[in-house]
């Protein structure tokens, strides 16, 4: 969503919490409630917490649900919204000890991409 994305002046100086959480493909996933950061000396922020949408959710669609969604390569943000590739929806994690995991197999998935040769 073009409007989505706003000057540098109007970025709200790097905020990301509470911001609007898109794919690149436009759709709306949920908000952003904290950022996971990678531990050791790199400090890389490496996914969000988020509230997600039923758009996001699988399962019941009563409540919102908070979850973590890896951070990929590809990542635009303004202080209105959080844009994260369409394809990390797939690796949603209900807690940081699964998130682990889906970072990993994110990345793995990632690394496969950019690896294959091209017909």
């Amino acid at each position: 969503e073009p409007a989505a994305v706003i000057a540098r002046g109007e970025a709200a100086h790097g905020r990301v919490l509470g911001a609007r959480v898109l794919t690149d493909g436009g759709t709306e996933v949920g908000t952003v409630l904290d950022l996971v950061v990678e531990a050791g000396i790199s400090g890389r922020v490496v996914g969000f917490r988020i509230a997600a949408r039923q758009s996001l959710e699988s399962g019941s669609k009563r409540r919102r649900r908070k979850v973590y969604v890896p951070r990929g390569e590809t990542l635009a943000v303004s202080g209105q919204a959080l844009v994260i590739p369409a394809d990390a929806t797939r690796f949603v994690a209900d807690d940081l000890a699964g998130f682990a995991a889906q970072v990993e197999a994110f990345r793995l998935r990632d690394t496969a991409d950019r690896t294959e040769p091209t017909p």
